[in-house]
């Protein structure tokens, strides 16, 4: 059976390609239309999944789509009559949410945009499936679990901002929810802006925390109430973010931070308590949830799960023997998540829980000639090698920054060595020079570390065997503190790194690199950013050509192919 997933006209845009139980193909839409979360039509995205698998939309025997917008509609209607209309008027113009009436209707008329974009010839089933569901589904059937706990927290759902499910032998059962005026996520996002950061930025505000202290953890207890059956209670008014705005409540908190004005130890100070109140939301619901439950496995999905330091100390806690989080836990996945519902969930494939790690490079890759058309194209000179790896690594000792696209593109919101930008975390002042002439990033932001299977618990405080979470850039780990001064790049001012470990398998010209890096260095440790600035993490050889052209870097590799600063025209 052929099921084609797609997530559209809210945000994070994708479409995903199921065929015969088995993802073929993942990709989100701003890889293509290089608009950074993106709510368009994923036109371009199915093009390539159906590419991918040889099919036709004329094949597609079911299309999945993450949001059921039955409920959305309902859940909106009463939305606005409770709150009463000003103040849902007010509510869109300041907070913006991405789904709201609109984005609700053009969801029910999905065929005819199906007929639009992709033509005539899909005869098959349109199923809605909700949208905590899909981060169910999208952690579940690709934790290799058979029996599992699922905790789904993220902005919104339909109605829900928060899931409690429990799994086992292919059926995923709903037990508890709260609601989404309930929503840890929004408040995560409210005091983000409150920060001077833009939405979808929230992970400045977790790498903000680490310089602060919880200073502000009264502020947090009236906002967040913890209750004793292992949910908690927000005071809504938090929600509104022309409240928080003006000052209203807590005149201790002061006003909202511009963007460009400069960080002081107030904001770092909010940033730390808002997310030690967050991690002590989550532990608690967690650590309640395993209480009353037999299994030992826990499933995590929905964008609170980005948020690396949370998923460390989750890792660690000893509530449940095991844990999982997928390389799209945010609604980055949502296309995966509703076809794999679809697929297992609706009982239209058999599912059997898989015995390796589920592997995220879906995405397209490009041949030899493709690359070497674009290169010529471009007028930049080059040369081809047979040990792009091993060259460079040699040029990474040597303290070169170096872009680089090999393979696949990966899926989720994150850069897993695919299209990535590569640095030498030996370096003292490295984190300097990339922040400020490569990427253009405040200078509180870490980078993270990629390293081999081998060389993670040499250098990191991290279990044997390697969490799954850490083959996707999802765990904070502590470096050991023999290690902290020597790889300065890499640990961040809690003594912490954003660790990503490379599996041979996955990426081997990847793992060539770190092999001879370590042969150079002494550590088979890199430091590994997305290859993007300011926009979309690049996807096509054109993409990565048109960031080195503009950004500071020394070499750029392309599959098999060297460009070097020196031979830049």
């Amino acid at each position: 059976m052929n099921i084609l997933g797609i997530t559209c006209f809210v945000h994070d845009s994708a479409a995903c390609l199921i065929k015969d139980g088995k993802i073929i193909a993942n990709i989100e839409e701003e890889r293509f239309n290089r608009v950074k979360h993106t709510g368009d039509f994923p036109k371009q995205s199915i093009d390539y999944v159906l590419h991918a698998a040889g099919l036709t939309i004329a094949d597609v025997d079911i299309i999945a789509f993450n949001w059921n917008p039955v409920k959305a509609l309902i859940a909106e209607l009463l939305k606005f009559v409770l709150i009463t209309p000003p103040v849902y008027f007010k509510m869109i113009k300041h907070n913006k949410p991405p789904k709201h009436f609109k984005t609700i209707f053009y969801s029910f008329f999905l065929r005819r945009f199906v007929k639009k974009h992709m033509g005539i010839g899909f005869r098959g089933k349109v199923v809605w499936v909700d949208h905590h569901m899909a981060h169910a589904a999208s952690t579940y059937y690709l934790s290799s679990f058979d029996q599992a706990d699922i905790l789904v927290v993220d902005g919104f759902g339909e109605y829900e901002s928060t899931t409690f499910f429990k799994a086992k032998a292919h059926k995923i059962e709903r037990r508890w929810w709260i609601l989404s005026l309930h929503s840890l996520g929004l408040i995560y996002l409210n005091f983000t802006r409150f920060l001077g950061f833009a939405p979808y930025q929230e992970g400045k505000t977790m790498a903000l925390s680490s310089y602060g202290r919880d200073t502000y953890q009264n502020l947090f207890n009236r906002i967040f109430r913890i209750l004793p059956d292992g949910t908690f209670a927000i005071d809504m008014r938090y929600l509104s973010w022309w409240n928080l705005a003006g000052g209203k409540f807590d005149p201790d908190l002061g006003l909202p931070r511009e963007p460009y004005e400069p960080i002081t130890q107030r904001h770092m100070d909010i940033a730390a308590s808002l997310q030690k109140k967050a991690i002590d939301i989550v532990l608690h619901m967690i650590g309640a949830a395993s209480r009353a439950s037999n299994n030992k496995y826990l499933c995590l999905a929905g964008g609170i799960f980005l948020n690396c330091n949370l998923n460390g100390i989750a890792h660690k806690s000893g509530f449940y023997e095991k844990y999982f989080i997928p390389p799209f836990t945010s609604d980055t996945g949502g296309a995966a998540g509703a076809a794999l519902y679809a697929a297992f969930g609706l009982k239209n494939e058999t599912y059997t829980p898989g015995t390796l790690p589920f592997s995220p490079y879906l995405g397209p890759d490009y041949p030899d000639d493709e690359i070497e058309k674009a290169l010529i194209k471009s007028n930049l000179p080059y040369r081809k090698s047979e040990s792009p790896g091993i060259e460079a690594a040699r040029a990474l000792a040597d303290n070169k920054i170096i872009g680089w696209m090999q393979g696949r593109v990966e899926a989720g919101p994150r850069a897993l060595g695919a299209r990535s930008i590569l640095a030498n975390p030996l370096h003292k002042t490295i984190k300097d020079r990339l922040n400020q002439k490569i990427k253009g990033r405040e200078y509180f932001q870490p980078f993270g570390p990629i390293v081999t299977e081998e060389a993670a618990t040499k250098y990191f405080e991290i279990d044997s065997p390697i969490p799954q979470s850490a083959y996707y850039m999802l765990l904070a780990v502590p470096v050991k503190k023999e290690y902290q001064s020597q790889l300065a790049g890499i640990t961040h001012v809690d003594g912490t790194a954003r660790i990503q470990v490379v599996r041979r398998e996955w990426c081997p010209e990847l793992y060539s690199l770190l092999k001879e890096l370590e042969k150079l260095t002494g550590f088979a440790v890199a430091i590994n950013t997305s290859f993007n600035y300011h926009e979309p993490i690049i996807c096509s050889p054109d993409d990565a050509i048109n960031t080195f052209k503009t950004r500071e870097l020394d070499m750029l590799v392309l599959g098999k192919f060297i460009v070097e600063k020196h031979t830049r025209k």
